[in-house]
């Protein structure tokens, strides 16, 4: 009896292993490049394109406590062209944001540097 209930064991985690490797779904690899690593940016308002080259679900989302910084599209599942935009900046201080790229499984960083407005501007407002 206890020689029939292991064959019958083994027999079932056979079976479940070979489900296993005969399903029909197969892993994709995760690809995730982006066309520059660092946007610059002058004090006025303005936008850039960045091409995000991925195989899947991919989002980027600035995460500025003052949105100073936004993207456009914020997700894609295939490779896209993005519109990151950013407002003016007031202040005389250039300023920087790190925006996180991320997939299932990768991590990107990209870095927004953006000028301070001018003194003499500053001074004819």
């Amino acid at each position: 009896m206890r020689k029939t209930a292991t064959i019958l064991v083994s027999v079932l985690l056979l079976a479940v292993l070979a489900a296993q490797f005969s399903s029909c779904e197969k892993y994709v690899l995760p690809d995730l490049t982006i066309s520059s690593d660092t946007l610059r940016f002058s004090a006025a308002a303005d936008s850039q394109m960045l091409v995000i080259t991925t195989n899947v679900i991919t989002t980027i989302y600035p995460e500025n406590a003052d949105n100073w910084v936004k993207a456009n599209p914020e997700w894609m599942d295939q490779s896209s062209t993005v519109c990151i935009r950013v407002s003016e900046n007031p202040g005389p201080e250039p300023r920087t944001a790190t925006v996180p790229v991320k997939s299932e499984a990768i991590l990107r960083s990209l870095v927004i540097i953006q000028e301070g407005t001018p003194s003499d501007t500053l001074s004819q407002l």
